[in-house]
Parts: C-alpha cells; sequence; structure tokens
C-alpha cells in the first residue's frame, strides 16, 4: 500500500501547459478514482504516477520517497489499460507470469502467484487457453491477474472497463470493488463516466480543465456540489440549475428526484412553478419527465410516479432543504439557506 502526494505539481506539452500548481494527496489503501470529461487532465495525472509522462515542476512522492524522476520500473506500482494489453500468441498462464519472468522471479514462486490471482480473478479454467478465445471479461481479468502478481504498491487503472458492453461493465465494477477491499492496496481509477466514479470510489477527484474541482466522497459530491459544474457532472440527469434573476446572479439548482410534481400545489414548498409535461419516460422503477415551466425553461424530474401523462399541466415544486444555490462565480453557498434567497424564489425558507 502507498500514499501519492501531488506538490504543486505542473504539466506542459510544449507551451501548452495542461496542469499547473496542483496539489493533491492520494490516501493509502483507498480507491481513489479521478473522473472528468476529456482533455480535463485525468490521464496525465495517471501517467505522471506512472512516469511515463513524467510532471514538468512540481514533486511527487510516493510513501514520502521522491518518485518524481524515477523510472517506471523502479516505482512499486502496476497499469491495466483500457485495451488490456496481453499477448495474442500467449497463453492465460503465459500472460500472467511474462513480467514474473523479467523480473526474474523463481519458477517456484512463479507457479505459486499464478495460482493464487488466477483464482482470485477466477481465470483458473482458463489458464492454457489463447485470449483469443475468452470473452472481453477474461481478456480483462487476465489483464489484472498479470497485474496483480506483481504485488504492487499502487494499481493504475486507465478506463479499464470501457470496451465492455454495459452488462459486463457493471458486473466488473463489482468485480473491482470486490478485490480492492481483498488486497487492501491503493487504487487510482480514471474513468469519465460518472456512475462508474459514484459506485466504486472511496474518494472522487473530480477534475476540469487541468484543475481539480472537488474532491470528497460520492455522498458529499452529490449533496453537496462545490460548483455548478460538480452538481451537473455528478447524477442522472444532472441537476436542474436555474436563473435566480436577481442583479447578484445568483443560480439555484435542484436534483431531478427531489423535483415533485402534482396537480395541486403543496404547502410548505420552497418553490413552486406551474409546467407542462413534454416527454414521459419509463425506466422500470422509475420514470423520468420533461417538464416545460411557465417561463419557457425545461427542468427534467425524476421519480416513480406512474400517473403522470405527457402534455399534463403540473405544479412543479420542491422542500426547502432540497433546494441548493450557487453565486455568481458558480460555487455553492448552500441550500435550503439563505432565507433571504429562498424568498425569492416565491416560497417559504427554513
Amino acid at each position: 500500500m502507498a500514499q501519492i502526494v501531488f506538490d504543486k505539481v505542473g504539466k506542459s506539452f510544449g507551451s501548452t501547459k495542461v496542469i499547473e500548481n496542483l496539489d493533491l494527496t492520494i490516501e493509502d489503501g483507498k480507491f481513489t478514482v479521478l473522473v472528468g470529461s476529456s482533455g480535463c487532465g485525468k490521464t496525465t495525472l495517471l501517467r505522471m504516477i506512472a512516469g511515463i509522462g513524467p510532471a514538468t515542476s512540481g514533486h511527487i512522492y510516493m510513501d514520502g520517497k521522491d518518485i518524481t524522476h524515477q523510472p517506471p520500473e523502479k516505482r512499486d506500482i502496476a497499469m491495466v489499460f483500457q485495451n488490456y494489453a496481453i499477448y495474442p500468441t500467449m497463453s492465460v498462464r503465459e500472460n500472467i507470469e511474462f513480467g514474473l519472468k523479467n523480473k526474474k522471479v523463481p519458477k517456484e514462486e512463479r507457479e505459486r502467484r499464478i495460482r493464487e490471482y488466477a483464482e482470485i480473478v477466477g481465470m483458473t479454467p482458463y489458464l492454457d487457453r489463447k485470449p483469443s478465445d475468452l470473452s472481453g471479461g477474461q481478456r480483462q481479468r487476465i489483464a489484472l491477474a498479470r497485474a496483480m502478481v506483481k504485488k504492487p504498491s499502487v494499481f493504475l487503472m486507465d478506463e479499464p472497463l470501457s470496451n465492455l458492453d454495459a452488462k459486463l461493465r457493471a458486473a466488473m465494477r463489482v468485480e473491482l470493488i470486490e478485490l480492492q477491499r481483498r488486497l487492501g492496496t491503493t487504487f487510482v481509477y480514471v474513468t469519465h463516466d460518472q456512475i462508474e466514479a459514484m459506485s466504486m470510489a472511496d474518494t472522487i477527484v473530480l477534475m476540469e480543465k487541468g484543475e481539480i474541482q472537488q474532491i470528497g466522497t460520492p455522498g458529499e459530491i452529490y449533496h453537496e456540489p462545490a460548483n455548478v459544474f460538480a452538481a451537473q457532472f455528478i447524477g442522472t440527469p444532472p441537476m436542474n440549475i436555474l436563473e435566480l434573476g436577481d442583479p447578484q446572479s445568483h443560480k439555484y439548482g435542484v436534483r431531478p428526484e427531489s423535483v415533485i410534481l402534482n396537480s395541486e400545489r403543496l404547502p410548505d414548498m420552497a418553490f413552486y412553478r406551474r409546467g407542462r409535461i413534454i416527454t414521459r419516460e419509463m425506466l422500470g422503477a422509475e420514470t423520468q419527465f420533461k417538464v416545460r415551466l411557465s417561463d419557457g425553461v425545461t427542468i427534467m424530474v425524476k421519480n416513480d410516479r406512474e400517473d403522470l401523462m405527457e402534455n399534463q399541466d403540473v405544479w412543479v415544486m420542491a422542500e426547502p432543504r432540497r433546494v441548493h444555490f450557487f453565486g455568481s462565480d458558480g460555487k455553492h453557498i448552500g441550500h435550503g439557506k439563505p432565507s433571504e434567497l429562498m424568498d425569492k424564489l416565491g416560497g417559504t425558507s427554513e
């Protein structure tokens, strides 16, 4: 296990600065997910940890040791890529064993580790098969076992599930969580998929344009977003953000599942608007609605109401504690309060 610390780290490609003056601590033994849109800098961070894209400035420490300029092979890490990077002409056994042979690990120890980790990832029956005879999920397990046999202090994973179909991706998420808990090793996982981040992480590092927007548990980021970007990146559908219409350009937001739709106006709501249901999508246990408010603004709503239909006029409401407020700079300034902003919604404040 290992703690990783970025201290005033910068990364440039020629004259283009991708990351500048970044500070970040990745906790020992935790499952940390770096998430953000394409080009936000998350893979660049991962490559700096691996040593395959060294930092331009600042320092990176692993358990207190400066590894900023240390060669990749000297770092106690293993990396699993999006495309698996397994050798098609080798058997499963040979793929898992390959790195151990290069490190001149004795044969008896190699065989012991192969048995141990093949069993952990469920590949024991397939050790003599070639990758071409296996499914995408099984090939991903080969890559995992090959990384695990090295017994690294840190696992780095760069969108390892993105090539799998939706059902298998969901199953592999659960397996990776169980694997991390079993090994107790530091996992650093890169994804652009906020569902992966929310479901897998102990800690989420949300990035945009080379900057960290928020660090926290999935619950913290979901319920207490640091800014409008975090509020709209995390959540499906994202938080509805609306203009408050005051001179200070405040905004307010309500998550789709916090919006109440009803044929009659209910008491003690923070805000209430008239609206009309434009679309209705049945998603199994939930139904998703697109609603156009009386001023023409549209919002998304998600609930378990099956009695509401398209073109139906409804009251759109939310409880005070469900309403978030943001300043003109986009930063979160609270929810349910301050009362002077709540009052501008035309509802009752807490």
